[in-house]
């Protein structure tokens, strides 16, 4: 190997490790490791088979290779406290500690600290007891989300919006009986139109990094379940400057706070929110890395050396070297494509434009075919001058691609958001 070549290190699988891979690998003379049991063989990266909280495994691994920079973008990883550990064997880590995300990875200390901070959030309520969210649904405007406090902010799971009391009372009991729930979250339903806003910070500053406009629900016009993600356009001209300046006061008031707490938050810190009308929003979670449906169209439009951008957030010269992140004038669009079956072959991948345009999330590469498995399977994303553009060439690269169960949303790739 090259002695300039860089080894790095990503610990997550999924659309955002490969997503960022990619971006790592375009960069520079980096050797890119991706921790997944997967078997697919891409050029930007090799993947490896450790698992996410070994936190002992991963550190040998480390030595062994002799890595310049872990970058962990697992929650199971960051739960595992990874950050602390490889700090404390010395090694070059870009991620926020467990004590200054652990609000981020529960549905129900996440809301909490937002109304602590006085962050505008919808109104909601906690509850360890179905008795008590019965009670609390008699007092609420339906509809409701109601989802559990320990949902990954990443897969997602056991979340809905319910438009009725005897729906609403039915699915509390799904949690509390038959799955063991500890606490619920119920929060009201706002209407508007979603975004996330991402910050890369060094603890203390903070730069947008991107934004995007968010498609939540499974079905056109938003209907069916609503998802993590289904899909993203970027950058979203819809946000205004005013509602920018208050996200960004926003997140200097989260990293304020936690550095008060001697915890600062080192990463990439996801708003994610809802505007309504007037240049008025409400933030509905905060999310600890790129999410899988908009890593690549977030990602696609920076035009700065991530590695060195996250090196000198984990040494404390961000604020000096950087004074705003440098993205180009370009569109990005991504779509979600789901499987409603598991273990279907994906046909026509080999007809689109680009291969390395698509993110697997929830699929395999078995005997030299690509298997989707039922949920989430991947992501594609075109990047191109303009959105119209890049939503043509989306739409051209995904009329390529069928599979028996196929399912993504078609009004994404309509010439409007």
């Amino acid at each position: 190997m090259d002695k300039e070549t860089k080894n790095i290190l990503i610990v997550g699988n999924g659309a955002c490790a490969y997503a960022l891979a990619k971006k790592l690998h375009q960069n520079g003379k980096y050797k890119i490791f991706v921790t997944s049991n997967q078997n697919f063989n891409f050029d930007f990266c090799e993947l490896v088979d450790l698992r996410e909280n070994d936190l002992t495994g991963l550190l040998k691994f480390a030595l062994d290779k002799d890595v310049f920079m872990t970058i962990p973008i697992s929650e199971t990883a960051l739960k595992s406290d990874i950050v602390s550990f490889f700090q404390t064997n010395e090694q070059n880590i870009f991620g926020p500690c467990k004590k200054s995300c652990n609000m981020m990875l529960n549905n129900s200390a996440c809301k909490k600290f937002l109304y602590k901070i006085h962050a505008q959030c919808p109104k909601f309520g906690v509850f360890n007891k179905l008795q008590n969210a019965v009670d609390y649904l008699k007092q609420s405007t339906f509809p409701v989300v109601i989802s559990s406090c320990e949902t990954s902010k990443i897969s997602g799971s056991d979340k809905l919006v319910i438009p009725t009391t005897s729906l609403a009372s039915r699915f509390l009991e799904e949690l509390f009986v038959n799955k063991s729930e500890l606490e619920v979250l119920i929060e009201d339903y706002i209407y508007g139109k979603n975004f996330v806003i991402y910050f890369i910070t060094d603890g203390y500053s903070a730069l947008p990094i991107g934004i995007t406009g968010d498609y939540k629900f499974l079905q056109d016009g938003d209907g069916g379940l609503l998802t993590n993600g289904s899909g993203c356009y970027a950058p979203n001209y819809n946000i205004s400057k005013t509602v920018i300046d208050r996200l960004q006061n926003i997140t200097d008031n989260i990293l304020a706070t936690l550095a008060q707490k001697d915890i600062p938050y080192v990463g990439i810190i996801g708003l994610e929110g809802v505007t309504t009308k007037d240049d008025r929003f409400l933030i509905k979670n905060l999310v600890p890395f790129l999410q899988n449906h908009d890593a690549s169209a977030v990602l696609n439009l920076v035009e700065e050396n991530l590695t060195e951008l996250f090196n000198s957030c984990i040494h404390g010269f961000f604020s000096d070297e950087y004074q705003q992140i440098k993205t180009s004038n370009s569109s990005s669009v991504s779509a979600v494509v789901f499987s409603k079956k598991d273990n279907t072959e994906i046909n026509g991948l080999e007809n689109t434009e680009d291969i390395n345009n698509i993110d697997f999330i929830n699929a395999e590469y078995k005997d030299d075919k690509y298997l989707a498995k039922q949920g989430a399977a991947f992501t594609i994303t075109r990047t191109s001058a303009t959105l119209t553009r890049a939503k043509n060439f989306l739409y051209e690269d995904i009329q390529e691609i069928d599979f028996d169960g196929i399912q993504y949303r078609k009004d994404i790739l309509q010439n409007k958001n």
